[in-house]
């Protein structure tokens, strides 16, 4: 059975996947989000769809609204030829945006224009609250009465509070401030390389480029470095031709402290980013000398494409691992980026956290017990930590890195299931 009154410590797509869920199953729900804003800023990120997120929307979502825009193929090109593979890869792209409002709609009725009438709560729904710019501190466990106290200040007014719970469930991201209180044992690192970002609405491209970037997951492999581009709804749900974007990320190296790195993360006012450069903010020269110095060897589509990026932004590649799943005797649990980040080469953040939250409700419902869900999120994690490395190799060309991320996968996955045949 549920618990009956859970905090959740982060208000994105991981916690409230875990919130509505947990809402439609009768639980009073308390979500803490250090985002002062009303409207959370996505950048317009694109994210994949996979089977477990569909499967809580389709369980849970009253809007009606579409989250994603499906494809059928994955193709990729060398430098300046269009199509060197082409294969049959279903899967379904969506906007971080649209998949947030849609699940905001869901969970506390934030009207916004992608859910411009969100539905009402249901007559089993439990009691919801969303509380925006409140910034966690301090966490304590009552063993005795089998409650977590969670401490926060609003990051507005300095005033401090607290709340109780016999449950508290923290998806707080890559940058985790629970798992730093917990002192979970976590390996966290750089990539090695970067990802410029950006979003172009399709009706400034031509009918050409639209064409090859349509109904397709795109890989461009520039030697040593490579895009990654598919079509994407806009925030406010558009997912019809005319109206819709299309993503692409760009990989590409850069040495942690070089020169390089230092031009390329302060932004147009002289401030240094540690991890992102927003939108609006990338140095207008910085993003030109880019673009010069690459796009003669893109194929026409992508060069197009990129040049016609309003409000390019950049981010580091960051990898993050922990190795404790819960705490609290499994009454406060790490869930999404905030027990492992991928490398975004999958766009498989999205995918792991309804993983997260469909197993928390198999031990609620008795099925497995929390150490065996934190097992299965360890082995998880473990799996997708290589798989996403594998993807990131194989396009920067990095051959050697690649074969000794596959065979330490070969060998995750031998031993599990040898652990598996003899238990």
């Amino acid at each position: 059975m549920a618990p009956q009154k859970v905090i959740i410590i982060g208000g994105s797509v991981a916690g409230l996947l875990q919130g509505l869920q947990l809402k439609r199953q009768g639980s009073h729900v308390i979500v803490l989000e250090q985002d002062p804003s009303k409207d959370r800023a996505s950048h317009e990120s694109g994210v994949s769809i996979g089977k477990t997120v569909v499967s809580i929307l389709d369980k849970y979502d009253a809007t009606g609204r579409p989250a994603a825009i499906p494809a059928e193929y994955m193709s990729a090109a060398w430098r300046q030829r269009r199509r060197v593979a082409n294969t049959t890869w279903r899967h379904n792209m969506s906007n971080w945006g649209t998949l947030y409002l849609i699940l905001r709609a869901n969970f506390d009725g934030l009207k916004s224009a992608c859910v411009p009438n969100p539905p009402e709560p249901k007559p089993t729904d439990g009691k919801v609250e969303y509380h925006a710019g409140k910034q966690v501190y301090g966490v304590s466990y009552d063993r005795d009465e089998g409650l977590v106290t969670v401490s926060y200040a609003d990051v507005t007014t300095g005033e401090k509070d607290s709340v109780s719970a016999e449950m508290v469930i923290a998806a707080d991201g890559v940058h985790s401030t629970v798992r730093k209180l917990m002192q979970a044992p976590t390996r966290k690192e750089y990539s090695g390389y970067i990802g410029w970002r950006g979003t172009v609405p399709e009706r400034l491209l031509s009918k050409d480029a639209i064409e090859y970037f349509s109904n397709r997951l795109n890989f461009s492999l520039l030697g040593g470095h490579y895009f990654i581009s598919y079509l994407i709804p806009t925030e406010t749900g558009h997912v019809e031709p005319g109206k819709r974007l299309i993503n692409w990320v760009w990989y590409y190296v850069v040495p942690d402290g070089c020169p390089e790195m230092e031009a390329i993360f302060t932004d147009v006012n002289g401030k240094v980013h540690p991890n992102t450069v927003p939108q609006g903010l990338v140095n207008p020269d910085v993003w030109k000398a880019q673009l010069s110095r690459w796009s003669s060897i893109m194929t026409g589509p992508l060069s197009e494409l990129v040049a016609n990026t309003p409000k390019p932004f950049v981010t580091k590649v960051i990898e993050a691992q922990t190795t404790k799943a819960s705490f609290y005797d499994g009454r406060l649990v790490l869930v999404g980026d905030a027990f492992t980040g991928f490398r975004s080469h999958l766009g498989w953040a999205s995918e792991q956290a309804a993983r997260h939250a469909v197993s928390l409700d198999r031990v609620w419902k008795g099925e497995i017990t929390m150490k065996q869900r934190d097992e299965e999120a360890i082995l998880y994690a473990q799996r997708f930590i290589y798989l996403n490395r594998m993807m990131g190799f194989s396009g920067l060309g990095w051959i050697a890195s690649f074969l000794r991320n596959a065979l330490a996968y070969v060998w995750v996955m031998t031993t599990h299931y040898i652990s598996v045949l003899f238990r």
